[in-house]
This record gives C-alpha cells, sequence and structure tokens, in this order.
C-alpha cells in the first residue's frame, strides 16, 4: 500500500522508522533505531500507548495516534515544549533548518491528514479486493454458462425441431464472450502483464472482427450506425496472445463512440506480400497532425474527442497499440485533412486505423 506522511514514522513489526516530506529522520534516529535496545524499548512501550505525546530516552518527540484501531507514531521530532533540548541538541549537530521545532497545533493537523489519507487507503484496499472477488465470480459463472450452453448447442444440432433453441444457444454465447471481452479489457487495461500470461494461439483475424461486430451491433444500431465488412481474399489464420481477440473490440467500440448518428463504418481487408491488412475507416471528430503523435499514449485524449464526450480515459488506442506490439502489428492511425462534416461546432473527418499483421 503507498503511504504519504508528512513527519517521520515508525514501522511497527518493520523496526524503522521511515523520512517525512516535511521533517527527514535525524541521522542519530536511523542509526540506532533499529538495533539500540533503548530505542526498540521505547516503540514497543509506543505500541501499546494511549493515544498522545511522549519523550523517547533520547530526548525526541514520539506522538502516538489510532487510526482504526492500531496505533501510529510520528516520532524524531521537536515539538514546541515536549522534547529535551539538552538530550536532543547535541544529537542534532550537522543537521539541517528540516529538523526546526513544530507546534502542538500542525503536530495535530499533519496527523489528521495521515489519518484521513490512510482511511481512503484502506477504504480503496478493502473497494479493489471486493471488485476483484466480484471478477473471480463472474468470470467462473460465464465459463459455467458458456459449458452449459455448449451442451445445449450440440443437442439442438441433432434435431431440427430445435432450430429456435440452436438460435437462442449462438446468442448466448456470443453474449458471453462480451463479457469476457469486457473483463479482459479491464484486466489488460490495469495490468498489462496479464497480455502475456499465455502461449500464442491460431486466429483468423477476419472470424475475430465478424465475432466482434455481432457482440456490439445492438450498440450500433442504437446510433443508426452500420458495420460493413469487405475482403478481397479469404483471410490466412495468425498465431498471437488471447488478448488479439480484444483488439478489434477497442478500435470498433472507438468507432461507434465517435461516430456521428447514421453514419457507416468500413472495415477492408486484404493481403499484400504474406501481409494481412485490415483498414477500419469511420467518421471521427478531427484530429489535427500534431495531436496523431500523441493519440495512442496512455490517458491521451484530443481536443475535438474532449469537446465531444466525456466518455473516455484516453485507453482504448493506447491499449490496441500495446496489444500491436506484443503480436508483432504494424499500426498507425490517420485522420485526413478534410472536413466532412461540421455538427454541434464539431468537425467531422476521416479516421483510419491500420494493421499490417505477419502472417
Amino acid at each position: 500500500m503507498d503511504e504519504f506522511n508528512l513527519l517521520p514514522i515508525y514501522r511497527n513489526g518493520l523496526e524503522e522508522i521511515t523520512n517525512g516530506i516535511e521533517v527527514v529522520v535525524p541521522s542519530f534516529c536511523r542509526k540506532n533505531c533499529k538495533d539500540n535496545e533503548r530505542c526498540q524499548k521505547h516503540y514497543r512501550k509506543m505500541a501499546e500507548a494511549e493515544a498522545g505525546l511522549y519523550q523517547c530516552p533520547y530526548g525526541f518527540s514520539s506522538y502516538v495516534f489510532e487510526i482504526e484501531n492500531d496505533n501510529y507514531i510520528f516520532t524524531c521530532l521537536r515539538v514546541e515544549g515536549k522534547y529535551c533540548r539538552k538530550k536532543l541538541l547535541p544529537k542534532l549537530q550537522g543537521e539541517g533548518k528540516e529538523y526546526r521545532e513544530i507546534s502542538c497545533v500542525t503536530l495535530e493537523k499533519y496527523a489528521e491528514a495521515y489519518r484521513e489519507y490512510m482511511v481512503n487507503q484502506f477504504k480503496y484496499e478493502r473497494y479493489k479486493q471486493f471488485v476483484d472477488d466480484v471478477f473471480h465470480d463472474v468470470r467462473k459463472y460465464n465459463q459455467q454458462i458458456k459449458l452449459k450452453n455448449e451442451k445445449l448447442y450440440r443437442k439442438s444440432q441433432q434435431n431440427h425441431k430445435y432450430d429456435e433453441f440452436l438460435t437462442l444457444s449462438k446468442s448466448i454465447h456470443v453474449m458471453c464472450w462480451f463479457l469476457t471481452l469486457r473483463l479482459n479489457n479491464h484486466d489488460f487495461t490495469y495490468n498489462e502483464q496479464l497480455m502475456t500470461a499465455d502461449v500464442k494461439s491460431t486466429y483468423n483475424i477476419y472470424k475475430i472482427i465478424d465475432k466482434v461486430r455481432y457482440c456490439i451491433n445492438d450498440r450500433a444500431e442504437s446510433k443508426g450506425i452500420k458495420i460493413k465488412m469487405s475482403s478481397l481474399r479469404e483471410c490466412r489464420d495468425m498465431k498471437a496472445y488471447d488478448c488479439i481477440e480484444l483488439l478489434p473490440f477497442l478500435i470498433l467500440d472507438n468507432a461507434i463512440k465517435y461516430s456521428p448518428v447514421g453514419e457507416k463504418i468500413h472495415i477492408l481487408f486484404e493481403e499484400k506480400d504474406d501481409r494481412q491488412h485490415v483498414c477500419v475507416t469511420s467518421l471521427g471528430p478531427c484530429v489535427p497532425e500534431k495531436e496523431l503523435a500523441f493519440i495512442c499514449n496512455q490517458g491521451y485524449r484530443g481536443e475535438n474527442a474532449t469537446k465531444l464526450t466525456s466518455d473516455g480515459m484516453g485507453i482504448g488506442l493506447y491499449t490496441a497499440s500495446c496489444i500491436c506490439k506484443l503480436n508483432d502489428i504494424e499500426m498507425s492511425v490517420y485522420s485526413e485533412t478534410k472536413v466532412v462534416k461540421n455538427t454541434k461546432g464539431i468537425e467531422y473527418s476521416n479516421f483510419k486505423v491500420d494493421f499490417w499483421i505477419n502472417l
């Protein structure tokens, strides 16, 4: 857990004192804290003490305060009227001005700020654990649904009377797969190492994109957007990590998000010199040339995209570029300078994402 302390703080169990941002640990304390029995006896006592100000055997002030039933100790301090000047000053010779005196009021403010910070950290850790548990359960039950559905699908294929069930089974399968994509999107965004958790498998990029298109068709139709696919020849298979399935979802999700109502998204497949070329073209907010160099950076959103919608964190194209690098796919983005449409003060032009895949 990350921590933020303005004053030196003693770590219970670690037998060490960590520098504060405003006040660092004096050399004397740094050298003696771990091996000096008088120091260790003092901190063992502080770990069980009531909240308040105390003085260590060498004259420094120690302040004990409680956070969620545990004692925290600010130490190595010169709190006005609460330290032994005679004992302490010889031990601060050669130290800088950062060992100035602080008032009791300032000390309490620092303690309250640290308490608030740590309480929020604890809340975050508990929330993160809760989300991790939910994701685990969602994945588990999603997998069970897929297995049950596969059994239903196989039985339905054996009798034409069950064509309706067969269609329903296909829809369930696609929805489960789409849910897997959404979960993977979260995982790869916040832990890129998961992208290489598996070995490479055989994939067909046309089939993956067609599947994604089916998954997000409802969203596209809600904006009157049509997704068209065209291929000059049958696409050959490729070797890639499992994260490749997320790539077309990220690109088409972006295209739908930024396309005006009633537009089209075109996906062209062609093979050139043992490389599969995929070009996704859609209408989107104009991206000036100066912004294109940054558009795949994590957290970056173009000026016009930001004006159009607040829905976005600038991670879609970044994650897509990471997936491409991992799978040796060349990716490029291009925004035409010719303005095709102007809606509500936003200029639109053709936006292209090209992929070159080694076969």
